[in-house]
């Protein structure tokens, strides 16, 4: 099921990929060459030649001039014709007051301590320091121009392949558009206060009691739920393209403070493990804007 929502994601991103092309037109360029000793060759327009010693007076492509003595150059061309493709200059415009949704994809490195601290019953845990696990989410949102330099919504992000057994976060989305509005690529900062949810399996070492005098220690496995709420913080590029659709990439950081945290199952007598969990981490998601 999973499978087919992110081939049914990635299909529908793919087809709005039509929106952003454009025939670009060639044009009829009239050149005249001027080929150098060196081997470089001039394009551009012969402003004088001198017809008794052979020098000439040349303005390139770029408009730079050009003093050539005859002994400079090997031989000349004039009006020389080619097919030029046009460079598409327009700048696209952008939505400054509509509503807009998105739909993409995010690659989460969630990067998590549990902060264990040893009891005269659980000894230990098998995790130490910071891990990392690597969700790939799906992300939706939604939301509506203020202007066209301030954009507030939600934003959620949905496991769709991930070890985990639950993993998804929902928040308030406010992006900041800070560039010139000159190109057809937009530069903006997203900053998203997010609640999340998060389930995975802890395994904590304990004295095996069946064994005295003899030492020997077995494992106990435990469920981990967690809530939390974090802050969002990063760059955005957004590539504009027709009829103010877009395409978003975004690199962000992310730091997150537990809410509440539930441990089960719990042997028979005994007390919960003392997790102290502390969740930091980065994202990149790529999503398509409508």
């Amino acid at each position: 099921m999973l499978r087919h929502i992110l081939l049914l994601t990635l299909l529908f991103c793919l087809k709005q990929t039509s929106t952003f092309a454009q025939t670009k037109p060639k044009q009829v360029v009239v050149y005249d060459i001027v080929h150098l000793k060196t081997g470089k060759v001039l394009y551009g327009e012969i402003i004088e030649f001198n017809q008794k010693d052979g020098d000439l007076t040349f303005r390139d492509n770029y408009n730079r001039n050009y003093s050539l003595s005859r002994e400079m150059y090997d031989y000349f061309e004039e009006n020389v014709t080619y097919q030029k493709r046009i460079r598409d200059t327009l700048v696209r415009p952008r939505k400054s007051d509509e509503f807009e949704f998105s739909i993409g994809i995010s690659q989460f490195m969630a990067g998590t301590e549990n902060g264990f601290i040893p009891d005269d019953y659980y000894l230990s845990s098998n995790a130490s320091g910071y891990y990392f696990d690597l969700p790939i989410c799906m992300t939706v949102g939604a939301g509506k121009y203020l202007s066209r330099q301030h954009f507030v919504g939600l934003k959620a992000d949905v496991k769709l392949l991930s070890a985990l057994d639950h993993f998804y976060s929902i928040g308030a989305n406010y992006q900041f558009q800070y560039d010139g509005m000159k190109s057809n690529v937009a530069k903006y900062i997203p900053i998203r206060v997010n609640y999340g949810v998060r389930s995975s399996e802890e395994w904590v070492n304990i004295q095996d009691p069946t064994m005295p005098p003899n030492v020997n220690y077995i494992q106990e496995r435990f469920d981990i739920n967690m809530s939390s709420i974090g802050l969002e913080f990063g760059h955005g590029f957004s590539f504009i393209g027709n009829n103010k659709h877009s395409w978003n990439l975004e690199f962000c950081f992310f730091k997150n403070m537990v809410l509440t945290q539930s441990v089960s199952p719990l042997p028979l007598g005994a007390t919960e493990p003392n997790f102290n969990y502390s969740q930091a981490g980065a994202k990149m998601s790529l999503s398509f804007n409508f």
